[in-house]
């Protein structure tokens, strides 16, 4: 067993799984005679205004579809929202997946919580499948950013858009996810089908899906990454781009400012080996699917400019297309070559993602999603990193889909319920065809 793999089975009753946010005795935002309720707040419009409804959390382990808005359980929505799972708050991330854990029940599922480096994750499936091989790996992450003030931990709908920090990236998928495996649990043929949830996708995802992917050697046959779509409509991701972000590093020689030609300035060298990077990369177009350089980070030890810098630093956001450079070593070693006179360092790297278009299983996937949408679905390109780079590093078949949704990391974040609906419908057509 792997350091940091913690490789128990988690206790599946939901009065033994610790409460997030609002523990199941511990005082919650439904207000003080309310111990034990979630706080859920519904904007009904011009029928009559804002309503708070409070729910029992037992509700969900009870009849986890009971209490639906349309097919979307609200009130696991809500409970997902009211954890705090942020990279500064590693035990309320555990206590979450705790709480999801309990809704699994041990005779069906087996559910293990994962530690690297003080970072939690969870992975459900069904009790005699080996977890760490499934056909179909559904994927995304529970852990969100810091939150601007303590009411964005409170669900709010209004119409068809639930709004609170991490409704779209990513509790609300999370939810589906959740609710799929739940579901598929109710079946006498069970899928070989796993679910995992990582903690740390906000902050490089190094020791949760990294470690599982690298560590722990998981090599599902395809990978569905929750963690995708955006502000418009649904589509498939098939391409996303690789990430290195690269330190620069150069020693000169000091001299007083007004006789710079008696020093080496460092600055100088780092700011020539920046735009060699950036001729070798080319221009920058909007929305394209091109490598791509942001210069992140400059610096010198310098607190006066009256001073040649005899040392200098920057640090550069790589996101590079898998035609540019197939993996990140390759593309740092190019660079190397490129500025012999700088010390170059990968401080984060990650592959590109990339599905051949013609796999039968994303080809069911998109198949599944025309049916359910009545429409042609595109493929599709992502420029930012998910979770699922570590797995198509490793050659595991990724796709990413998810809701429609915006304001990620702001405050207003919201996401549409329908969507999330949408999506749950495609993932069960789906999954009934694997």
């Amino acid at each position: 067993m792997s350091q940091g793999h913690v490789g128990r089975a988690v206790e599946s009753r939901a009065a033994r799984a610790g409460g997030g946010g609002q523990g199941w005795g511990a005082p919650d935002r439904a207000g003080p005679n309310q111990r034990g309720l979630l706080r859920v707040v519904v904007n009904n419009g011009a029928e009559g205004g804002i309503v708070s409804l409070s729910v029992p959390p037992l509700l969900l382990v009870r009849g986890y579809n009971s209490c639906n808005y349309d097919d979307m359980n609200k009130e696991l929505f809500a409970k997902l929202v009211s954890f705090k799972t942020t990279a500064d708050n590693p035990e309320e991330i555990k206590k979450g997946f705790e709480y999801i854990a309990g809704l699994f029940d041990e005779n069906v599922f087996e559910a293990k919580i994962l530690e690297k480096n003080g970072k939690y994750s969870l992975l459900v499936s069904f009790a005699g499948k080996d977890g760490l091989r499934p056909h179909i790996l559904l994927n995304g992450h529970f852990d969100v950013v810091p939150a601007e003030d303590e009411s964005q931990f409170v669900l709010r709908v209004e119409g068809d858009k639930a709004f609170g920090r991490g409704t779209m990236d990513m509790k609300g998928m999370a939810c589906v996810l959740i609710e799929m495996m739940l579901e598929l649990g109710k079946f006498p043929d069970k899928k070989d089908v796993a679910l995992l949830l990582n903690g740390d996708e906000e902050v490089g995802g190094e020791n949760g899906a990294g470690y599982i992917a690298r560590e722990l050697g998981m090599r599902p046959e395809f990978m569905l990454c929750a963690d995708g779509s955006g502000e418009k409509s649904f589509s498939i991701v098939t391409k996303g781009k690789g990430v290195l972000w690269l330190e620069l590093q150069a020693r000169g020689k000091t001299a007083h400012g007004a006789y710079p030609w008696l020093g080496e300035n460092a600055l100088d060298m780092v700011v020539s080996a920046i735009r060699k990077i950036q001729e070798y990369v080319g221009e920058i177009k909007a929305d394209a699917w091109k490598t791509t350089v942001n210069v992140g980070v400059i610096e010198t030890g310098n607190k006066t400019p009256n001073k040649v810098p005899a040392d200098a630093r920057a640090v550069l956001d790589i996101r590079f297309t898998g035609e540019f450079a197939k993996t990140p070593d390759e593309l740092l070693q190019a660079i190397q070559k490129l500025v012999p006179g700088v010390e170059t360092r990968a401080l984060e790297k990650g592959s590109p993602l990339l599905v051949r278009e013609d796999n039968s299983i994303l080809a069911k996937f998109r198949e599944s999603a025309e049916a359910v949408l009545g429409k042609k679905v595109p493929y599709s390109f992502e420029h930012g990193a998910v979770d699922a780079r570590y797995f198509a590093g490793a050659g595991v078949p990724v796709a990413v889909f998810g809701a429609v949704g915006a304001n990620m990391h702001a405050q207003g974040e919201w996401v549409d319920i329908k969507t999330l609906e949408q999506n749950k419908e495609i993932l069960r057509k789906f999954l009934a065809g694997v």
